[in-house]
This record gives structure tokens, C-alpha cells and sequence, in this order.
């Protein structure tokens, strides 16, 4: 009876570490350990990519002939003059990456990071002598990530940042089930008119940071994977 109980208490063990290893994020990852990271990957504007530009200057009437807005939002005085937010629309990027801003028409902005649209369109606004102290806010409006699978909040999620890690990703969803493989999580992505499939494993920090899919793009889609059995990892 007691080797029985043994016998019992040694293969829960095992099971106990097997389910352990198949949980764990970063195994690889020691006390003064460090790994290399892929290169940074900036959000960059694509076709179809929705942007907010808010143009602001000492004199905000000059500057709202270049903003998309009904109407500025004045202080509590009333007073308009001031630099203060306005209520901004959103612009498109289309097929040829460019849109149509006001007074100054078509400027390129596909391929571009969201700084070097902040960058660009001031260069124009100050080298045309249009607005000379210029300040310009760019933020992305439509950007987004899918996650789907074994994750505890499914969903899409909005792109804030200019860096979007696959980690962010999953932290927003409320990170993976117990039953969410972890080594075989999967990003698709599109590329041009090819749809390219990545596989990271979760579980070696050296294999996640250096995947070209650690940094998510807009439109990506993470698909976490149900354990399977045969894999017995």
C-alpha cells in the first residue's frame, strides 16, 4: 500500500513539473542573463491607416485653417485665443499612402512613422512660411491587433504606441489560459498581397525577442493555440 501511495505521489510530481515547464514564460532567462532583441520596429502608415493631426500655434486662429475640426474648444473664459485642444476628424490614408490636408492638399504620409508625419508636416507648415511656430500632434486612430484562441479576453485591441510587442498583446487580453500553448503561438501578418504566418515560442525568451513578430504591425493577428497532448512538451 505504501509503495501504491508512493508510486501515486511521484508521478503527480512529474505531472506537476510537466505542467509547470508547458506554463512557464521564459525559462531561459537566468539572474544577470541578457538576450539579444530584434530591432525595434516603429508603427508605420499603411493604406486604409486612420491618423488625427492637431495643428497649434500662439495665434490658434491661424492655426485652425489647418486642422479638421467643426469648431476650437475654448476655456472656460471664453477665450479662443489660447492654445487649447480641438475637437479634431480623422484623416484616411489612401491607395497611393497620401492624404488631402487642409490648405496644403496632398501630403505623402504612407511608410512613415507617426513622428516623421508630426516632423513632416511642420517642415511644410514652417518652410512655406504658413505657421512658423508650429507644433503638430499626430495619433493613430484605427490601429489594432487581433488575439484570438486560448486567451482569457479574445478581441481586438487598439495600437497606442509606436512600439507594439506581441507581449503587449497578450497582456491586454488578460494573457493565456492553462490551456494556451505556449510554444506554438502563431502571428499572421500581411504583407503586401502574401499572408506570412510566424510561430514564437512563449517559453524561450531568446526565441521571442529575436522572432521579426516580437514587434506586432497593424492588422496583425495572434492565435493562441489548445495544448496538445502529443506534442508532450
Amino acid at each position: 500500500m505504501k509503495k501504491l501511495v508512493f508510486a501515486i505521489f511521484i508521478m503527480a510530481l512529474l505531472m506537476s513539473c510537466v505542467n509547470t515547464a508547458r506554463l512557464t514564460y521564459f525559462r531561459d532567462i537566468h539572474p544577470d542573463s541578457a538576450v539579444t532583441v530584434t530591432p525595434q520596429h516603429e508603427i508605420r502608415l499603411l493604406p486604409g491607416d486612420k491618423i488625427s493631426v492637431v495643428v497649434n500655434s500662439k495665434d490658434q486662429k491661424l492655426a485652425s485653417l489647418f486642422n479638421l475640426s467643426n469648431a476650437p474648444v475654448g476655456n472656460a473664459n471664453g477665450n479662443n485665443d489660447a492654445i487649447v485642444p480641438y475637437s479634431s476628424l480623422q484623416y484616411t490614408v489612401d491607395a497611393s499612402g497620401n492624404i488631402d490636408f487642409p490648405v496644403m492638399g496632398t501630403i505623402r504620409v504612407g511608410g512613415l512613422t507617426r513622428d516623421s508625419v508630426a516632423k513632416h508636416i511642420k517642415s511644410l507648415l514652417v518652410g512655406q512660411l504658413l505657421l512658423t511656430d508650429a507644433v503638430v500632434n499626430v495619433e493613430f486612430a484605427n490601429l489594432y491587433v487581433s488575439v484570438l484562441g486560448e486567451v482569457r479576453l479574445p478581441g481586438r485591441y487598439p495600437i497606442k504606441r509606436d512600439w507594439f510587442t506581441i507581449i503587449d498583446a497578450i497582456s491586454m487580453a488578460g494573457d493565456l489560459t492553462t490551456n494556451g500553448d505556449r510554444a506554438h503561438v502563431l502571428v499572421m501578418r500581411r504583407e503586401g498581397n502574401l499572408r506570412r504566418a510566424y510561430r514564437i515560442d512563449m517559453r524561450s525568451a531568446e526565441k521571442l525577442y529575436s522572432s521579426p513578430a516580437y514587434y506586432l504591425r497593424q492588422g496583425d493577428v495572434v492565435y493562441i493555440e489548445p495544448l496538445r497532448a502529443k506534442r508532450g512538451e
